[in-house]
């Protein structure tokens, strides 16, 4: 019984996360994210990542697509808990996001707070890459800005590729970078253009 307390409150701490948002946006003062929302892009872009690094590994190196998943799902969620503190924010504010994961997950889902240690130390593969994907999760609204006229965005995208190391991460984020957003419906806009035109 207390241990379904326990995830009916994960569950409702959850909620929190989906509606806090994320403080850097406010410095470029034009965009409004939610934690949700940038987790749910590093999630998708993890997957990614993590399928496109096990076809070029041998077959003893092959990434663990459970642990990258969940990673990528509770990274930020400590900060249910110590807010979400800009990059410029860190330099005068300290957080202990380790004690807000154990507060949070520990007798709860002692392997999940094992994974999110594991994450934070950033020497698995699973772990590097998940935080990179997290990078290109901020790349990727960082390109939105851009294409919407912000003239500052682009100085932060070049700064936040350079934070890449792993040669498919740079690989994706840098087409990314050079692709138009509204290109992945280019073919249907051709037909749907088509179509009208009869």
């Amino acid at each position: 019984m207390k241990k379904l307390q326990q995830i009916t409150h994960l569950i409702y701490e959850a909620a929190v996360v989906k509606r806090l948002l994320r403080t850097g946006w406010q410095i470029l003062g034009d965009n409004e994210e939610g934690v949700g929302e940038h987790t749910f892009m590093t999630a998708v872009i993890a997957y990614f990542l993590a399928r496109s690094m096990s076809q070029k590994s041998e077959q003893s190196q092959q990434i663990n697509m459970e642990k990258v998943m969940i990673m990528s799902v509770f990274h930020d969620f400590h900060e249910a808990r110590t807010g979400d503190l800009d990059k410029i924010a860190k330099f005068y504010m300290t957080r202990d996001q380790n004690k807000a994961n154990r507060d949070i997950f520990k007798g709860a889902d002692d392997g999940l707070l094992a994974i999110l240690e594991e994450y934070e130390e950033r020497k698995s593969p699973e772990a590097r890459l998940v935080y990179e994907a997290n990078v290109i999760a901020f790349l990727v609204e960082l390109k939105l800005l851009i294409e919407k006229g912000n003239t500052h965005a682009g100085e932060w995208l070049d700064a936040n590729l350079m934070r890449l190391r792993i040669p498919e991460a740079v690989t994706l984020a840098k087409d990314l970078a050079k692709t138009s957003s509204q290109d992945w419906w280019k073919s249907i806009r051709q037909t749907l253009h088509e179509e009208f035109a009869r």
